[in-house]
């Protein structure tokens, strides 16, 4: 799994002016391996961090570099790692085209996989988990998606529809948006788009699913009770807008429970959970899947993937708001209010 540098370390051990030097790093200097780990015994694990920050992956004058640099990860890991599929974590997906740019290099071998599938359908499941504990009847009820054209969140846009009355899409590019409204229209739901995030404080559940590399969910966004199911790395919302909001409820979306006999080190979350991107590409090395999973997501592979997490082990995980575990009774407090 290839990833940018996560925001724990260079915002509490790296100093600010030690960031601007990443760009210099060539070649090999530019990535490390910071985590190998057992997944079965036929499968060996390894997390490579590309050094750079999610905002500096997400320059746009400076994406050949970034390009440049996630290859050379791809390769290393291929070629001295030994590995045979490659996953793109947080944003390393969204720059390489999902995935798309890396199948086209000839040099790469390895399947490619941006292990979104998976996310995309724990995101399902567990937005259909919170309508049941909030008990939130389909009538008059409102879902806001937050990244509505990236691939995720079309995938869960699409998906839970029937489960809404209305749905806000939020995107910056309005002829994607339009033509996603279309397709909801098909589900026989309601869509209103928009590129202003002040419309989400009409839903009832939130999705954030942007590649947007900080947080840009302020409390003036969010509907009284509102549930914000956070899909995005780097997160969307703060934790200062929880802490201001206190009838606000975060649930830490997308994460997978792990058997116990894996172990990731400097992950920042609590043990035995990972990324459902993680997830999927551990998945695809255990069921020796060759081919790539890259581009907009098949809806139909989502299903094959929560197969696989059920069969290996890496269901959905209980829900946790920043890393903690959320107590039943703020559930029912939603509900009752």
């Amino acid at each position: 799994m290839i990833l940018p540098l996560p925001k724990f370390l260079f915002g509490k051990i790296l100093r600010r002016p030690l960031l601007s030097l990443f760009w210099k790093l060539k070649g090999r200097n530019g990535f490390s391996v910071a985590s190998k780990f057992h997944a079965s015994s036929e499968v060996d694990g390894h997390i490579i961090l590309i050094w750079l920050t999610g905002a500096q992956v997400m320059d746009p004058s400076k994406n050949k570099t970034v390009k440049k640099r996630i290859l050379d990860a791809t390769l290393y890991a291929q070629n001295c790692l030994g590995c045979d599929v490659v996953g793109l974590g947080a944003l390393t997906a969204s720059v390489t085209k999902s995935g798309e740019w890396l199948t086209q290099i000839p040099e790469v071998k390895v399947s490619i996989t941006h292990g979104d599938s998976y996310a995309a359908a724990l995101a399902i499941q567990g937005v259909e988990e919170i309508i049941k504990k909030i008990n939130l009847p389909k009538k008059d009820s409102t879902l806001a998606v937050i990244g509505a054209t990236g691939i995720i969140g079309e995938a869960v846009s699409l998906a839970l529809a029937p489960k809404f009355d209305k749905l806000i899409l939020i995107g910056r590019n309005v002829f994607q948006l339009k033509a996603l409204q279309e397709k909801v229209a098909t589900c026989g739901c309601q869509a209103e788009i928009d590129y202003d995030l002040i419309q989400v404080r009409n839903a009832d559940i939130v999705i954030t699913a942007t590649s947007a590399p900080k947080a840009i969910i302020k409390p003036e966004h969010l509907k009284q009770n509102a549930v914000v199911f956070e899909v995005s790395q780097p997160r969307n919302v703060p934790l200062a807008v929880i802490k201001q909001r206190s009838d606000i409820l975060l649930i830490d979306g997308s994460i997978a429970s792990v058997p116990q006999n894996i172990k990731f080190w400097w992950m920042s979350l609590p043990p035995q959970h990972t990324f459902g991107c993680m997830a999927e590409t551990i998945l695809q090395t255990m069921v020796n899947d060759k081919n790539h999973h890259v581009g907009k997501i098949d809806l139909s592979f989502m299903d094959t993937v929560l197969e696989r997490g059920r069969l290996f082990g890496f269901p959905a995980a209980q829900f946790t708001s920043f890393g903690k575990d959320v107590p039943p009774k703020k559930f029912l407090e939603i509900a009752s209010r």
